[in-house]
């Protein structure tokens, strides 16, 4: 009988955890907390730049690079590509 009673008073602590956990998801659900995340949520998915920016990167990139694709080979060509697209980029910041 002890283990019944047991196994009992260990579910019933499990539904009352339950329902502490749903109450207080649903009390987030109405805070500023909930407000503040979601929010944040939506501004990871804004582009950081925009398709200006990127245009103007690409063609600061492609104005600023003397050396031609076959000296320094692909690879390392677009290597200096990027960095100045980088470049150009972080002074937009």
């Amino acid at each position: 009988m002890g283990k019944t009673k047991q196994m009992l008073m260990d579910e019933l602590y499990n539904m009352n955890q339950m329902v502490d956990y749903d109450y207080q998801y649903e009390e987030w659900k109405t805070s500023d907390a909930f407000v503040e995340y979601v929010n944040r949520e939506i501004d990871k998915t804004k582009p950081l730049y925009s398709e200006s920016d990127i245009m103007n990167a690409t063609r600061y990139a492609s104005e600023h690079i003397t050396i031609e694709p076959s000296e320094v080979g692909k690879k390392v060509y677009d290597m200096l590509f990027s960095e100045k697209i980088e470049e150009y980029l972080s002074f937009k910041r």
